[in-house]
């Protein structure tokens, strides 16, 4: 997963992760609604969550992924010199990639 959703619970205002399929707010109103129901991982209390309270962030494990990958095809490809910085960008593209997909569903907000 690219990105990850989370919201603060409404009554121990605790961030509680949430998996949306969607890649925008307004895809995810016409198919669930204006609010979500949810069960907090900490409180445990049942609730419902607004849309707009949901906010997109970059995966850190993704990112990690990417880092590591990159830094072992360094390692056997350390002879080349334009691969080895070719390499050295591809962590920080998918951080950019991941950065505009988060920002695109947090830009949109629904009307109340």
């Amino acid at each position: 997963m690219v990105i990850y959703h989370a919201f603060a619970c409404v009554f121990c205002n605790k961030e509680n992760k949430i998996t949306i399929i969607e890649d925008e707010r307004g895809a995810l109103q016409m198919k669930k609604g204006n609010e979500l129901p949810y069960i907090c991982k900490y409180c445990h209390k049942k609730s419902k969550i607004h849309i707009n309270k949901i906010v997109a962030y970059p995966s850190k494990t993704f990112r990690n992924i990417a880092i590591i990958l990159s830094f072992v095809f360094m390692f056997f490809l350390l002879d080349y010199g334009l691969i080895y910085t070719g390499i050295l960008a591809i962590p920080i593209s998918i951080n950019f990639y991941q950065k505009h997909i988060a920002d695109l569903f947090n830009y949109y907000k629904i009307k109340e």
